[in-house]
């Protein structure tokens, strides 16, 4: 019974859900990756609010592993997968691992990353030391860099041919 209020209230599948919680529930140590420092970001997880009216339908989840898999999990359940495989979305997620460790002084460590609606896209960046997490409401420049890394990302995406995958 929990699962389908849950899931009525997120208005988002079961299927979505478990996706966005298996990659945040990934470790460095599951990956064989050898961190250089605790500030080393190897997981971002951003969820992004979509404007709709029908159920499961109102987000997707740009889930970035690093060097590994770039994939997009809609609130239905749907997901895109190989991503990565497009060197120009592979750039764009290097970059973004790469870089967004700058923001994590302005970010909160968090042990609660349950799934919940919200008109601002949310970021969850995975280090040694845990996992931070910061609402973007794009008002500071913090959250102007953490978008624009990800509209990056979502770019080369976007202009990728190589991308047919949607299981």
């Amino acid at each position: 019974m929990q699962d389908k209020k849950s899931i009525y209230e997120n208005n988002v599948s079961k299927e979505y859900l478990h996706y966005r919680a298996q990659v945040l529930g990934y470790t460095y140590q599951d990956m064989n990756l050898s961190l250089e420092n605790d500030s080393q970001v190897y997981i971002a997880v951003f969820d992004i609010p979509l404007k709709s009216n029908i159920i499961g339908f109102q987000t997707q989840t740009l889930a970035l592993v690093y060097g590994l898999n770039t994939h997009i999990y809609h609130g239905s359940g749907k997901v895109m997968v190989d991503l990565e495989k497009d060197s120009g979305v592979m750039k764009a997620m290097q970059s973004l691992l790469i870089s967004c460790h700058q923001a994590l002084d302005k970010m909160n460590l968090v042990k609660n990353v349950e799934f919940y609606n919200s008109d601002n896209v949310r970021i969850y960046l995975k280090t040694r030391k845990g996992i931070y997490f910061k609402e973007l409401a794009g008002d500071c420049k913090e959250d102007e860099f953490l978008l624009g890394l990800m509209n990056y990302v979502l770019n080369e995406i976007g202009k990728s041919k190589k991308i047919n995958k949607i299981s």
